[in-house]
């Protein structure tokens, strides 16, 4: 088994700036501790793989999941709406990976 770490600090750099933004909008809040951020990892890792592509989406549209609790109904639907278009897609595209390894064609992909 080969684990990438060369997205590490992207990814580390994109929940900083989730928490930065977090922080921000909560007021004088103190910074996660090494526990919580390991809580929350934890969670991550554990979760199905559609909920990660779910947290992962949200992530990419700058959103947390405290923050989507929080919205009004009408603004958490719109965010959910677009959610689930962009699982969809990537749903898609995984289907569409695993069709053409079958048939033999290869494909590289960059997203």
């Amino acid at each position: 088994m080969t684990i990438d770490f060369s997205n590490l600090n992207a990814s580390a750099s994109s929940v900083s700036s989730n928490a930065n933004a977090a922080q921000s909008t909560s007021g004088n809040r103190a910074k996660p501790s090494f526990q919580e951020l390991l809580a929350e990892l934890t969670d991550y890792v554990n979760g199905t793989p559609g909920e990660r592509m779910e947290k992962m989406i949200l992530a990419k549209l700058g959103v947390t999941e405290e923050e989507l609790k929080k919205m009004p109904p009408e603004e958490r639907e719109k965010i959910l709406a677009k959610v689930r278009e962009l699982l969809k897609k990537e749903m898609e595209a995984q289907r569409e990976i695993e069709q053409q390894k079958a048939s033999g064609v290869q494909v590289n992909l960059s997203v």
